[in-house]
């Protein structure tokens, strides 16, 4: 009498291998885009929330503080370098500028995966400051957060309304209105 036999043979096995193998090549790209796009989607959100921290902080400590592009999270760099991070500063004398004395409150490093983050217009603003009211004066900007070149992702908008208020838009806008 024959007993049963499990289990698989060779030629099942590598039929199943193959074909675990061909519909992971299938899933990696799109993956990819998700994590791209989560990229994009990740650092809108933690440039508007460093706003909104930025404006929250001026109201709370009745003093001017102010939020810039920086690479060095010490200092401040022109208004092309928002993509090398920034930083949230108490600026007591409202220039912009990190000066002795200031206390830096918040400091974001580049993020890796985004390209640029630039304005709509091609004029983005070195800082923002905010004044002890929580409004910035003629701060409006619009920046579009834009992900590694061939990533197949579209850039994220975030706006910034003339007193000073930050959001994002939906996926697919390109105008602040």
């Amino acid at each position: 009498m024959k007993t049963a036999q499990f289990g698989f043979s060779l030629v099942e096995l590598m039929v199943t291998v193959a074909i675990a193998t061909i519909l992971a090549s299938l899933a990696v790209p799109s993956f990819r885009t998700t994590l791209v796009g989560q990229t994009v989607e990740s650092t809108a959100d933690t440039l508007v929330s460093d706003i909104r921290f930025a404006r929250s902080e001026a109201i709370k400590r009745t003093n001017r503080v102010t939020i810039c592009g920086s690479s060095t999270g010490t200092s401040c760099y022109g208004a092309n370098a928002w993509h090398n991070g920034w930083i949230v500063f108490v600026d007591d004398d409202g220039d912009g500028v990190v000066d002795t004395g200031d206390v830096v409150l918040r400091v974001q490093s580049a993020v890796t995966g985004i390209s640029s983050i630039a304005a709509t217009d091609g004029n983005a603003r070195s800082h923002f400051v905010f004044q002890a009211t929580g409004w910035s004066q003629s701060a409006s900007q619009s920046f579009f957060v834009t992900p590694t070149a061939g990533s197949g992702v579209a850039a994220r908008l975030v706006c910034v309304s003339n007193k000073g208020r930050a959001a994002i838009r939906a996926k697919g806008e390109s105008a602040c209105t």
